[in-house]
C-alpha cells in the first residue's frame, strides 16, 4: 500500500496535477453586443452584398482569473439560430499567473471580414468559450450558454430608417439580478461592501443613488455623483430604450471587517462583522425607488451565502441576490426572462422574485 501511495504522489508531482490551479472564467462578465453593418452578405464568398439591409455580428468579451499557461489559446464557437455551426472567434490569450485577472477581447480582424460573417437572423444562439493548449493536448469548454437576439423597428420618421430593422441582444434577464460582495479592491484588510444592479433605458447623470439599511435604520448613502457605470450594453443603433447599464455602488463607510495592523482611525465606519442582522439596499433613480436587495449577516460576521452564485459556479467573490424591481423607469421588459435566460441560460437555483 505504501508503495502504491508513493507512486501516486510521485505521479502527481511529475504531472503537476496535485493542487494545480485552473483558469476561472467570471461568468458575470460575459457580454455580447451586436456590431451593426449597413449591408448583408448572404455568404462570405458572395460576389456582392445586399445593400440597404442591416446585419449584425456578435461582439463578445469576458474576464478570466489566471493561471493561463503558455501555449493556451482562447476562442469562442458560435452557432446559428438553427443550431448549425456559424463561426469561430479567436480571442486574446495572455499568459497569466495565478489569481491575476484580465479582460479578454477578440483578436483584431478587419471589419470587412466581420461584415461578411454577419447575420440577419433573430432567435436563440448557442455559444461556447473554449481554451485549447497544444502543449498539454487539451481543448476544454470553459463556459457554454445561449443568447437571444430580437429585432426592433427603427424610428420610421427618419428617412434613412425607412423599412430597416435593428438587432439587439436581449438582457431583460439581467434586470432582477443584484450582486452584493465584500470588495477588497481599495483595501483588502478593511474591505467595503459593494453592490451592482442593472437598469434599462437612458441613464441620466447624477440621478442614481443607493442607500444601505441595517435592521431598518439607514447606515450609508452613496450619492448620485459617486456611483460607477461599469458597462453599457446596447443595440447596434444604441437606442436609449434598449440600453442596459450596469451600475456599481460602493458603501465606503460600511466595512466587512478590520484586519489592518495600521493605526488608522476607523471610528466613523460601520462594521458588519460586529452587527449581525438584516440588511437592505435601496436604489433610487430620479428620486424613484427602482431596486431593493435584501441580505443577512450571520452571527459569524459574514454575509449569509444563499448558494445561488456558488451553485452556478459564477467565479469570483460576488453573491447573487434578487433585486426587486419597482416603478416604471425601466420601460417595457419581460419580468420572467430570468427563469430561462439568466446568465446565458444557466439556471439560477434558489433565485426567487417577490
Amino acid at each position: 500500500m505504501k508503495k502504491i501511495l508513493s507512486l501516486l504522489i510521485l505521479t502527481l508531482f511529475l504531472t503537476g496535477s496535485a493542487l494545480a490551479a485552473e483558469v476561472t472564467l467570471l461568468k458575470r462578465t460575459v457580454f455580447i453586443t451586436p456590431q451593426k453593418f449597413l449591408r448583408y452578405w448572404k455568404n462570405p464568398k458572395a460576389a456582392e452584398p445586399i445593400y440597404n439591409t442591416h446585419s449584425w455580428y456578435p461582439k463578445i468579451k469576458f474576464d478570466v482569473l489566471g493561471p493561463i499557461e503558455s501555449g493556451s489559446k482562447l476562442y469562442v464557437e458560435f452557432e446559428r439560430a438553427n443550431g448549425t455551426p456559424w463561426m469561430k472567434v479567436n480571442m486574446q490569450s495572455p499568459t497569466l499567473e495565478d489569481d491575476v485577472w484580465e479582460t479578454i477581447k477578440p483578436e483584431s480582424i478587419s471589419s470587412d471580414d466581420e461584415e461578411k460573417m454577419a447575420s440577419i437572423e433573430t432567435g436563440t444562439f448557442n455559444f461556447r468559450i473554449k481554451m485549447k493548449n497544444a502543449l498539454a493536448g487539451t481543448d476544454k469548454v470553459l463556459f457554454s450558454g445561449k443568447f437571444k437576439v430580437n429585432q426592433l423597428t427603427l424610428d420610421q420618421n427618419i428617412p434613412e430608417n425607412k423599412g430597416k430593422k435593428e438587432f439587439m441582444v436581449d438582457y431583460d434577464w439581467h434586470l432582477p439580478i443584484g450582486y452584493v460582495w465584500v470588495n477588497p479592491e481599495s483595501d483588502e484588510d478593511v474591505p467595503m461592501i459593494s453592490t451592482q444592479v442593472v437598469l434599462k433605458g437612458k441613464i441620466e447623470a447624477g440621478k442614481q443613488e443607493a442607500y444601505l439599511f441595517y435592521n431598518g435604520k439607514q447606515i450609508s448613502k452613496n450619492t448620485a455623483n459617486t456611483y460607477a457605470t461599469k458597462e453599457v450594453l446596447t443595440s447596434g443603433a444604441d437606442e436609449p430604450h434598449h440600453r442596459y447599464s450596469i451600475l456599481q455602488f460602493n458603501f465606503d463607510n460600511v466595512r466587512a471587517f478590520n484586519k489592518s495592523a495600521a493605526m488608522n482611525d476607523y471610528s466613523q465606519n460601520f462594521f458588519v462583522d460586529k452587527n449581525p442582522g438584516v440588511y437592505q439596499i435601496k436604489i433610487l433613480r430620479s428620486n424613484q425607488l427602482v431596486r431593493t436587495i435584501d441580505f443577512t449577516v450571520g452571527k459569524d460576521g459574514k454575509i449569509v451565502d444563499n448558494g445561488i452564485a456558488k451553485n452556478l459556479n459564477l467565479g469570483g467573490v460576488r453573491m447573487i441576490f434578487p433585486a426587486k424591481i419597482s416603478g416604471a423607469l425601466d420601460g417595457q421588459f419581460n419580468l420572467t426572462a430570468w427563469q430561462t435566460d439568466a446568465i446565458w441560460s444557466n439556471t439560477l437555483t434558489g433565485f426567487l422574485i417577490q
